[in-house]
C-alpha cells in the first residue's frame, strides 16, 4: 500500500502504542471511530475521527487511501459515511476478535481474527519504514486543517441564540483539558463530537444506540464517578435534558463538580429536519420556551445562560471558583439548519 489509513475502534482502546509503532513502520495515517476519539491525541498524523463527524481534511485522505485497515472497528454506516470514505479502489482489511465482524458494512478483502494489539505486533517486524501515505507537507495540512476548530464557518449567532459551534469552540477554550465529555444523542450532538477536545480515548463516553434519547445525563453521571480525576462534561439537547431532568438532583447529591451544557432550540432538532421538509407536522416535536437555568438553581446547581459568546464569562468565573456546586450552562442555540452530519447519516434512512 502506498497510502495505508488505521482505523481504529472500541476494540483497539487498548492498543496505541502497537499501532502507532506499526503505522510508523508503514507509513499509515491514523484516525478512529466515534467510540474510540482522542486515542491517537498529539500525534503528528492523527486525523481524528472518521465517519460523519470527520473533518474535510479527514475525509479527503481516507477516501484517498489505497488500504484502510479497520482495527477494532466494525467499519459501519457511521464511520465509513454509507462506505462513501473506502476509495472505489481501495483494499479493506479488519483486524477483530469476533470474526463475523469482517465484511458485515462494507466490502473487506482480508479479516484476520485476533486481538488488535497481539496482531499490531505480530506485523511490526524487521525492515526498512516506507513513507506510506506521510511526508512533511501533509504534516503540515493536518498540523493546519485537522481539527474543526480549523475550519473557518460563518457565525451565525443573534437574535438571542448563539451559533452552537461558537458556543463549543467558546467552551472549549475555558473547560480544564482533563476532562471527560460525554454526550446524549440529538440534532446537537456532532458539535460536542467535534469542537471539544478530549486528552485521550478515556476522554469521550459516547454511547450511542438506536438514536434514543435522554440517556446523556446518566451516563454522564457514571463516567464521572468512574473518573473523578477529570472534570466530567455532559452535553445534551434540550430534549433530552427534559427527559432525564430528574437526574440533576442525583449530580447535586452526589457532590460531583460537572458541567452540564443544554443545547436548547425548543424543539427535538432531529425531527423538525428531517420530517419538516416531507410536510409532516411539528407540533409535538416544538417547544415553549423553559427557564432551564432557573429549572437547574431549583435542584442546588449554579446556571448560567448563554445567548452570545460574551456570557461566557459565567462560565469563566465558574471555573476559577470553588466549584462547589456543579454548573448548568443553558444555551439558547440557532437552530434553523440542520447539523451537517445529520444531514449525511439520514441518507440512510
Amino acid at each position: 500500500a502506498a497510502r495505508p489509513v488505521f482505523v481504529a475502534g472500541r476494540g483497539a482502546r487498548h492498543a496505541r502504542r502497537e499501532l502507532e509503532e506499526l503505522a510508523e513502520r508503514t507509513g499509515a495515517l491514523l484516525a478512529t471511530s466515534a467510540v474510540a476519539k482522542g486515542l491517537f491525541r498529539g500525534s503528528p498524523w492523527d486525523l481524528d475521527v472518521s465517519g460523519g463527524f470527520a473533518t474535510p481534511l479527514a475525509a479527503e485522505l481516507i477516501r484517498g487511501a489505497d488500504l484502510v485497515v479497520g482495527w477494532g472497528c466494525a467499519l459501519n454506516m457511521w464511520t465509513t459515511r454509507h462506505g462513501s470514505l473506502i476509495g472505489p479502489g481501495a483494499k479493506v482489511a479488519q483486524v477483530d476478535l469476533d470474526r463475523d465482524v469482517t465484511g458485515r458494512h462494507v466490502h473487506a478483502d482480508l479479516g484476520v481474527v485476533g486481538d488488535v494489539a497481539e496482531v499490531a505486533r505480530a506485523l511490526t517486524g524487521p525492515g526498512a519504514a516506507r513513507a506510506g501515505y506521510r511526508s512533511p507537507e501533509l504534516a503540515g495540512r493536518i498540523r493546519a486543517e485537522g481539527r474543526w476548530r480549523a475550519v473557518p464557518y460563518q457565525d451565525e449567532s443573534g437574535g438571542g441564540r448563539i451559533d452552537p459551534r461558537t458556543l463549543t469552540a467558546g467552551l472549549d477554550d475555558l473547560l480544564p483539558a482533563e476532562r471527560i465529555v460525554a454526550t446524549d444523542s440529538g440534532n446537537f450532538m456532532g458539535y460536542p463530537a467535534m469542537f471539544l477536545d478530549v486528552p485521550d480515548e478515556q476522554g469521550f463516553c459516547f454511547t450511542q444506540a438506536f438514536q434514543a434519547i435522554g440517556l446523556g445525563l446518566a451516563t454522564a453521571i457514571g463516567a464521572a464517578v468512574a473518573r473523578p480525576d477529570r472534570l466530567p462534561v455532559a452535553a445534551l439537547g434540550d430534549g433530552g435534558a427534559f427527559m432525564g431532568i430528574a437526574e440533576l438532583e442525583t449530580v447535586v447529591r452526589l457532590g460531583l463538580p460537572m458541567v452540564v451544557v443544554v443545547y436548547d432550540d425548543e424543539a427535538y432538532g432531529a425531527e423538525v429536519h428531517h420530517f419538516g421538509p416531507h410536510g409532516h407536522p411539528l407540533e409535538t416535536v416544538r417547544f415553549p420556551p423553559a427557564d432551564l437555568a432557573a429549572i437547574a438553581r431549583g435542584y442546588g446547581f449554579a446556571a448560567v445562560t448563554v445567548t452570545r459568546a460574551d456570557d461566557l464569562a459565567g462560565v469563566a468565573d465558574w471555573i476559577e471558583g470553588p466549584r462547589d456546586r456543579p454548573l448548568l450552562v443553558h444555551a439558547k442555540v440557532t437552530g434553523e439548519r440542520p447539523a451537517w452530519w445529520l444531514e449525511e447519516a439520514f441518507k440512510g434512512h
